[in-house]
């Protein structure tokens, strides 16, 4: 499990299932908790499935497309920072109110771009003989504890209030702007050599 630790750590970090739970709590207002689990499920699957892939290929993808690491960082801190834009001031982009286009919030912000980055480099730090299973386990552990961890926060709203979480989106939209705008500084250092 030693080995694992870091590979878990690191992918937690960029996925945080904190804010993942209160963008869905945001986006699913209204619905009854057995929805919600099932879409945080169904989008926490997606992302996983996202994330595999990148341990897998990404590497391959964007060298084939002449993408840079440092460019993905920066394009992910725009798409992250555009999140936390539209949780701070209550925005809603998508014009149809289904769930699905809903969920691709917690989709793109889960699997945002600094998250693909993450697993990428841990697929080239860590791998066994060329395979990248230790970034395999930290993915896969950790979309698990996520999935678990929202369950517990959607299941704690229903016993609360819902207007303390207009609060706490906003603040946690504050923290993803700043999230982005990190990404960002650090693809731009990064592109630059500094």
């Amino acid at each position: 499990m030693e080995l694992y630790s870091p590979s878990i750590i690191a992918m937690l970090a960029v996925i945080n299932p904190v804010i993942c739970g209160t963008i869905l709590l945001d986006i699913q207002k209204g619905k009854s908790l057995k929805e919600n689990i099932k879409g945080a499920v169904k989008a926490m699957l997606v992302v996983l499935v996202i994330l595999l892939i990148s341990v897998l290929t990404g590497k391959y993808i964007l060298t084939a497309f002449g993408i840079s690491m440092e460019a993905f960082k920066i394009v992910g801190g725009i798409i992250v920072g555009f999140i936390g834009v539209q949780m701070l001031f209550g925005l809603n982009v998508n014009s149809q109110q289904n769930s699905e286009g809903d969920l691709s919030r917690l989709v793109m912000f889960a699997a945002s771009p600094g998250t693909i980055a993450m697993a990428i480099t841990l697929a080239a730090i860590y791998n066994i003989d060329g395979i990248p299973i230790i970034a395999i386990v930290g993915v896969v552990v950790s979309v698990i504890v996520s999935i678990s961890i929202i369950v517990v926060m959607l299941y704690m709203a229903t016993k609360k209030k819902s207007s303390k979480y207009g609060f706490i989106t906003k603040f946690m939209g504050l923290i993803i702007v700043a999230m982005g705008l990190q990404f960002m500084l650090d693809g731009i250092k990064d592109f630059f050599g500094v």
